[in-house]
């Protein structure tokens, strides 16, 4: 990468520039603002697939570039970095902070896999439902950076030998997939989630839609758990079918996970504090569907629980320094800028337009199409930056073809979050990578399988669950 970084970084410019002060596209159709909101999501298109330089610092760019190329206004795109999405991603870290430096969230994935270990398979199962449970609570790269060492140790227990122990390679595919795919199901997972809802009341609000039809903290979950669900069953078989284990003792491992129930000792006043906290939060959250400014509410909510957790004593700044990735916030409050952008000119209709103009698609179709490049586009790019590039187009389309927009949330986020091949693309991948105990042409081999069954399952879910979920006529006759 370093060697091809200058020529990365010229054409993203050269782009950038060509776009915003070349010849002007469409004259009729779209407003000079709105080719170059298109120069700007071009140019943080190639930035973020090739990442020359970090995505924080990708995404805090467009605050300089749309007001730079003349787009809005400065006050306008720096009022977007108060946005109630970030402030909801922000209190969110700061809980996961305080469950990991609490010993909270370690103690219930030890247990856990304590209670499964008797066998290689049901080992096996423990870490892909732990993992997956941890991941409703928090950031599923988190959840990964928790148990990796749990993963390592019982490894090295079983003296399985890197990139040769077909249980090995299956023990980390199911940390990752796991974390993964429990990272779907609520707005902790990841933040990709919260993300998508931001976009989608932006675009309600500039359509004047009817705020009744706003996504609540319980409809994604019920929207989202029939997948992860599925997901968990075919997960296990896969990893069961293509790495069947080599060992049928798995003692050692077990006498590992004990021996650390017992250093941990009695559960402390500080992870009672935290899961007090935490349950009153997600209580919080469920609760504030039944209101009116559901974004502004779940904000609200996430900074009192982590308040809660300085005002009991169980974090400290430091703590929160230490533990929250503070780019984060930084990418994801970018993101929301260029999706904004997109939607207040006429770049991101005009886009859509074009790509519509001669063709037919059913609504079947269309989803189908809309999560197959989510998928794809996720496996290259971070997938809050996919996101952010697809959803705001998608709303165009479902809006076009009358498809209900809660749906094409649905299809575009649930997807982007069920990537299984490269570690570019998903946070667990990555680091269980770094274990060496399976290669890229694993993760390829058995990626590529999950991606396939995920779509389908994805496919049917949207089709036949969705619009029973949201009270309108099914997709299929």
């Amino acid at each position: 990468m370093n060697r091809i970084r200058p020529f990365v970084i010229l054409l993203g410019i050269c782009v950038l520039l060509g776009v915003c002060y070349g010849p002007a596209w469409d004259p009729e159709h779209l407003s000079t603002e709105g080719q170059r909101a298109i120069g700007v999501f071009m140019f943080c298109l190639i930035f973020w697939m090739t990442q020359p330089i970090p995505l924080a610092m990708t995404s805090l760019m467009i605050f300089a570039l749309v007001p730079l190329l003349g787009i809005s206004e400065p006050r306008e795109v720096f009022s977007l970095f108060g946005s109630n999405t970030v402030f909801f991603i922000l209190g969110a870290l700061i809980l996961a902070g305080g469950f990991v430096k609490s010993g909270l969230s370690r103690r219930m994935a030890v247990l856990f896999l304590a209670y499964f270990g008797r066998t290689p398979n049901l080992l096996l199962l423990g870490v892909l439902l732990s993992s997956a449970f941890l991941a409703f609570l928090m950031p599923e790269h988190g959840v990964a950076a928790l148990l990796y060492p749990v993963a390592i140790q019982i490894a090295d227990s079983l003296n399985l030998k890197k990139q040769s122990s077909n249980y090995g390679k299956a023990l980390f595919f199911a940390l990752a997939w796991g974390s993964i795919i429990g990272g779907i199901t609520t707005f902790l997972g990841g933040a990709r989630n919260p993300l998508a809802l931001e976009l989608y009341q932006q675009f309600m609000e500039r359509h004047d839609l009817a705020p009744g039809t706003m996504i609540s903290f319980t409809d994604w979950v019920i929207a989202a758990i029939p997948v992860t669900i599925i997901m968990l069953f075919f997960a296990y078989f896969v990893l069961r079918i293509l790495y069947p284990p080599e060992i049928t003792d798995v003692h050692a491992a077990h006498a590992i996970l004990e021996e650390d129930i017992r250093s941990m000792g009695p559960i402390s006043v500080d992870e009672i504090k935290v899961g007090i906290v935490y349950v009153l939060t997600v209580i919080g959250w469920i609760v504030s569907g039944f209101q009116g400014d559901l974004a502004g509410n779940l904000a609200v909510i996430a900074i009192l629980g982590a308040g809660g957790l300085f005002l009991l004593g169980t974090l400290t700044w430091k703590d929160c320094q230490r533990h929250v990735n503070w780019g984060v916030i930084l990418m994801y409050a970018g993101a929301i800028a260029l999706g904004k952008t997109l939607d207040g000119t006429d770049g991101g209709l005009w886009m859509v337009r074009s790509f519509l103009t001669g063709h037919e698609f059913g609504p079947v179709l269309l989803l189908a199409g809309l999560m197959g490049f989510s998928k794809i586009l996720t496996e290259g790019i971070s997938n809050a930056a996919a996101v952010t590039i697809i959803l705001p187009l998608a709303l165009e389309i479902g809006l076009e073809a009358g498809i209900p927009l809660a749906t094409i949330v649905y299809a575009v986020a649930i997807p982007c979050g069920l990537v299984f091949c490269l570690p570019i693309g998903t946070p667990p991948m990555a680091i269980c990578y770094e274990s060496e105990y399976f290669r890229i042409r694993d993760s390829l081999f058995s990626g590529t399988i999950m991606n396939i069954i995920s779509w389908i399952v994805v496919v049917l879910v949207g089709i036949y669950y969705w619009p029973s979920t949201m009270d309108v006529p099914p997709l299929v006759p």
